[in-house]
């Protein structure tokens, strides 16, 4: 996490997944309750050293490694907090003060503080100990959503591969010579890291679907998910089949799972050297670091579908079976991570192939740049998670004055809208396409995907196939001769939103007269539909507010929603 992500945060405010604590030399006694509460529902993330209103007021930097301490001795102790919560604690300096943050996953178990059970409710901590209705609700939903923590009773640690511990052993060492679990057996990690369980409710104890994943010989986790299965494929040449691949696929457990891929990756991609500081950093390890480690952690393993890790000449495409916390693009800076499996993320954590909660989706961003100059990753949450990693870069930037023209906006915009364009990324096998071919590509993407947003009121009778599109006289030079008003005024304001832009130069740049229509017809179904936001979203009526796209924005404008629902 950067200073700009984190003053990102605080200006959203306190909310569900969001809590601010004033606190100098002392973690607050309200820390522990909020912990739990977050830990019960859906996560999230606590600041020490900002006040309830936002304002940064900062720790004390000469307490910061005993407020560290305290925190991480606290939380694993059963006396303060059961079963315990593994936390990684970190600083950030802002120009007010500095800033503890500090990441809670979303639980697969029940936890209390000194035997209160707290949910959370928008702001606030509830204790809920007494209340059989929530407390049911709770049991029931954690059974449910995390599927990792399915109880085996008759799982065993005969169908485990005592291999496997000692690699665990000698991976959490290596990465944190002084963690706890370095201090237990096979049996007490086991129960440390909640992979041996007991249900309330039901009163069912035994090992986990997680423990099983881990830690499980070959034939106990197909036995447990016969479907179960990774992929590994280059495609450069073939690329109806494959140029190389692994073989046969991973149906092992997840430690040589990861281990596997990052060598695959190896094996076919170039490394390539960055001098963060005084550290030479290997580009291609920090980005495939996160992504595997990603998608490992966040599979919904009694899927049947398989994991896919794809590799072209353009991009690397890893598919994965998922439970949608959400459906769409993840926005990096705005997102808030939802962990799928906590106990499976705990132990990559551990082995450090994973850091905070996040990370992957932030740090690819950041070092991908680095890797392939201009490109982003894509992160599409839907029923199959998709990570797109580019690894050419291609964007509308590049055919700016044909895009300008074709639009037809006010010259006096041009400059504002091809520096824009430059952050609109398109599809990386569209490399070093024409403008005719890349339009030929954006229509019916945009015809597909703005039918489907029930918001913009797309109009539907319009061209968009290509035979259709290249019978329409001078189509790739008048988007006037080939998009309906409704539609061409849609991508217009949205194009002009890839740089913030206040109403009245929207307005201007299409010489629109009506304030009020303007807003209802483009404006608002934009905003409703998720594509664009306020720049001051908490003062939405603040005269200074001025519109910008979203990174759903960005991907619909694009064309990467079609690239990616492929």
């Amino acid at each position: 996490m950067e200073t700009k992500d984190l003053q990102y945060l605080i200006n959203q405010g306190e909310g569900l997944r969001m809590e601010f604590k004033d606190a100098k030399n002392s973690v607050p006694s309200s820390f522990y309750e909020t912990v739990v509460s977050f830990s019960n529902t859906d996560g999230g993330t606590i600041l020490l050293g900002v006040d309830d209103d936002g304002i940064v007021k900062g720790i004390n930097p000469d307490a910061e490694v005993d407020l560290t301490k305290n925190i991480i001795t606290a939380l694993n102790s059963r006396d303060c907090i059961d079963p315990p919560v593994y936390v990684q604690p970190f600083c950030i300096n802002l120009p007010d003060g500095k800033v503890m943050v500090i990441q809670i996953a979303a639980s697969s178990q029940i936890h209390n503080y000194s035997g209160t059970i707290y949910s959370r409710d928008f702001e606030s901590d509830l204790d809920i100990t007494k209340n059989q209705q929530r407390l049911s609700d709770l049991y029931l939903r954690k059974r449910n959503f995390f599927t990792e923590a399915i109880i085996y009773p008759h799982l065993t640690m005969a169908d485990f591969d005592d291999r496997l511990f000692e690699k665990a052993f000698t991976l959490i060492r290596n990465n944190k010579s002084d963690h706890p679990w370095l201090l237990a057996n096979k049996e007490q990690l086991l129960r440390e890291a909640t992979l041996w369980r007991k249900d309330f409710q039901t009163g069912q104890e035994g090992l986990t679907l997680a423990a099983a994943l881990i830690f499980g010989k070959d034939e106990t986790i197909q036995s447990l998910l016969p479907a179960y299965k990774v992929e590994g494929m280059l495609r450069k040449e073939n690329l109806d089949r494959y140029d190389d691949r692994i073989n046969p696929p991973l149906r092992t457990n997840l430690i040589d799972t990861y281990l596997e891929l990052k060598a695959f990756v190896n094996k076919h991609l170039s490394e390539k050297f960055f001098m963060e500081g005084d550290q030479r950093v290997d580009l291609r390890d920090k980005i495939f670091r996160e992504v595997i480690g990603n998608a490992i952690v966040h599979r919904e393993y009694t899927s049947a579908l398989s994991t896919e890790l794809i590799i072209t000449a353009s991009e690397v495409v890893i598919t994965n079976p998922n439970k949608p916390y959400f459906h769409g693009v993840i926005d990096p800076l705005g997102f808030n991570p939802y962990p799928k499996n906590p106990n499976i993320r705990k132990f990559f954590t551990a082995f450090g192939w994973t850091d905070e909660i996040g990370s992957g989706v932030r740090n690819t961003n950041k070092y991908l740049p680095l890797y392939v100059a201009g490109a982003h990753p894509v992160f599409l949450e839907n029923d199959t998670f998709k990570t797109v990693v580019p690894l050419r870069f291609a964007s509308l930037g590049f055919y700016a004055d044909s895009f300008i023209s074709w639009l037809e906006i006010s010259e006096n915009y041009a400059s504002h809208l091809s520096a824009g364009l430059q952050q609109i990324e398109l599809p990386s096998e569209w490399f070093e396409q024409t403008w005719e071919q890349v339009l030929l590509h954006l229509v019916p993407s945009w015809h597909q995907k703005g039918t489907q947003l029930n918001a913009l009121n797309w109009y539907e009778n319009q061209v968009f196939t290509e035979v259709e599109i290249k019978k329409v006289p001078i189509w790739h030079e008048k988007s006037t001769q080939l998009l309906k008003k409704k539609n061409r005024f849609l991508i217009g304001t949205l194009s002009l939103c890839s740089l913030p832009i206040a109403q009245s130069e929207l307005m201007a740049a299409f010489d629109y007269k009506n304030a009020k229509t303007f807003r209802d017809n483009y404006l608002k179904p934009l905003r409703e539909s998720g594509l664009i936001v306020f720049t001051k979203p908490e003062k939405p009526t603040d005269p200074d507010n001025k519109y910008v796209v979203t990174q759903q924005g960005k991907a619909f404008l694009g064309g990467l929603f079609q690239s990616i629902s492929n």
